[in-house]
């Protein structure tokens, strides 16, 4: 019994003194007295290394503090593949034993560094060999000083980044070990596990939001969240949330791989496939030609929501006609406007047949060679958060103003503005070969807010509710497209209009009438009836100089 007394002893001492050696403090620090010795070791049948229950310790730890484990932290460990793929498990990181002192002379928080070199915490990182780290504080968000928290930028001034995230960073775009590129000012002194969550692979996300990092502009990122609140945007009634976010982004699906790659990568909210990526979403308007990705994003991402069935992927509502968070509106069909087979419609989904549209009534790059197509970004802008102009159009348009029915003549200079971005002014605003009819000759400007039209190029085109006798409210929003018929009472009732004749100042329009003459009538232009209707009124024919 003695002999055998004597030999088991000295076997669980050497065990003990392994476990130790392996993951224990260097030296006789007292070990963290919420874990007991047999919640991680086992003295006769362990499979890891130092008699540990599990033999992958990162295991062991995430079999407590996992997603899936019982405690109330939640972790994962942090690895990426956007600089190349890594991972940094729980002890690279962590003693597990108990907290730790610092090169400083304190004592690091949240038993942060290995102590591997027998006396200060220490962090073994991907590219910068093994460091000593600095965390005694997890910033001044959490009610604690900022200096030697996650990453302080340096605030003490000593040239050292030594604080638990920056120690390991040499790439990203924040809170390097060094001042060789990036920057130190992101969110600094901060807790960076807000939008960086320990149970999300440390992936910003915003402190469980897009809106935590996105309503703020850092680096080449605008502040977008506030864009939702401007003249006109997406998200009606209500504050921009997460899920809005989701509806447009892809990122949301996929944050590990695609947020903060660089790109925008929007999705088909239909099917919820990823479209092309870009950096910066702009349209090159000197060019004829649609560029790839500008046809790719507005065919299979504007007209995928702004159709018959809405969002029918992304929508967070339940309601894919009204899929952001507030529910407040259900989207326009504007695909359906733009077709083909309209009567009118601006040239998106396929060419116009409207003569008028040619060499000599366009402008650059439109002028020549056509017919064209164009996008939606040649008239409303690529932001898709939100515009200070309304309706998000290049430029400012006071259109609530003419609906309400107190346009000025200011009111229709600003749509004339608008509209020659593409139609030629010398030949719309100053009464030319174009635009010159009996009885609207270039001596009465007309057809120039300036002459009397406070409407401007849609007292005659494109769908305002009508300010005559008779109104024609329907007509509102056919600026895309349409095949609007007159209703009864109208001066034309029954009659489908032609090339966008549908505004503020008729009640009836005729194309292709005796004598190849077009008729207006009717509405605050005046012109009751017409001859050929057994009415007096007036037919107009094009003037040539």
């Amino acid at each position: 019994m003695k002999k055998t007394l004597k030999l088991t002893i000295p076997v669980f001492v050497l065990v003990i003194a392994a476990a130790v050696l392996v993951f224990g403090p260097k030296g006789t620090g007292a070990l963290n007295p919420n874990h007991d010795c047999s919640i991680c070791h086992n003295t006769h049948s362990a499979p890891g290394q130092a008699l540990t229950n599990n033999a992958v310790a990162t295991d062991m730890c995430l079999s407590c503090h996992g997603a899936a484990g019982s405690s109330s932290l939640k972790a994962e460990v942090h690895l990426g593949s956007t600089y190349g793929a890594f991972e940094m498990g729980c002890i690279d990181c962590h003693n597990p034993h108990d907290n730790v002192p610092n090169w400083r002379g304190g004592t690091n928080i949240k038993m942060i560094g290995a102590d591997l070199a027998g006396s200060v915490g220490t962090i073994t990182t991907p590219n910068s060999g093994t460091v000593d780290v600095v965390f005694e504080s997890r910033g001044t968000d959490a009610s604690e000083p900022s200096l030697y928290s996650f990453a302080d930028g340096d605030e003490d001034g000593d040239g050292t980044y030594d604080n638990v995230c920056e120690v390991c960073h040499t790439q990203v775009s924040h809170h390097r070990n060094s001042t060789s590129g990036g920057d130190h000012t992101h969110y600094v002194g901060q807790t960076c596990t807000d939008c960086h969550p320990h149970d999300g692979n440390f992936a910003p996300s915003g402190g469980g939001s897009c809106t935590g990092c996105h309503s703020t502009a850092q680096g080449s990122r605008r502040a977008v969240v506030g864009e939702f609140s401007l003249a006109s945007h997406h998200v009606l009634a209500g504050a921009v949330t997460s899920d809005d976010c989701g509806v447009c982004h892809y990122e949301p699906l996929d944050m590990a791989t695609y947020h903060n790659n660089g790109d925008v990568d929007l999705m088909n909210p239909d099917t919820g496939a990823r479209l092309t990526g870009f950096t910066s979403f702009t349209r090159n308007t000197s060019s004829a030609s649609l560029e790839s990705w500008v046809t790719d994003i507005q065919d299979n991402h504007c007209m995928k929501c702004h159709d018959s069935d809405g969002a029918t992927f992304t929508n967070f509502s339940g309601n894919a006609l009204r899929p952001f968070s507030s529910g407040a509106k259900d989207v326009p069909n504007t695909f359906a406007q733009f077709d083909t087979g309209n009567t009118y419609h601006h040239a998106v989904r396929g060419t116009v047949g409207n003569s008028f549209c040619n060499s000599a009534t366009m402008v650059a790059p439109w002028d020549s060679g056509g017919p064209h197509v164009i996008s939606c970004f040649d008239c409303h802008v690529t932001s898709g958060h939100g515009s200070s102009n309304q309706r998000m159009l290049l430029t400012a348009i006071d259109l609530d103003t003419m609906e309400s029915g107190t346009p000025t003549n200011d009111t229709g200079i600003s749509v004339e503005t608008f509209c020659v971005l593409c139609h030629k002014a010398s030949e719309y605003q100053t009464g030319s070969n174009n635009s010159k009819f009996e009885f609207h000759g270039s001596n009465q400007n007309q057809h120039r807010a300036s002459g009397g039209n406070e409407l401007g190029c849609l007292g005659c085109h494109g769908g305002i509710v009508n300010y005559g006798l008779v109104p024609n409210g329907t007509a509102r929003g056919n600026i895309h497209g349409g095949s609007f018929t007159w209703p009864s009472g109208t001066w034309s009732a029954g009659s489908v209009t032609p090339t966008f004749m549908v505004g503020g100042w008729n009640s009836g329009w005729e194309a292709n009438t005796s004598a190849g003459k077009d008729g207006c009538g009717g509405g605050d232009c005046n012109h009751p009836g017409r001859a050929d209707k057994g009415t007096p009124g007036k037919e107009y024919t094009q003037i040539a100089d």
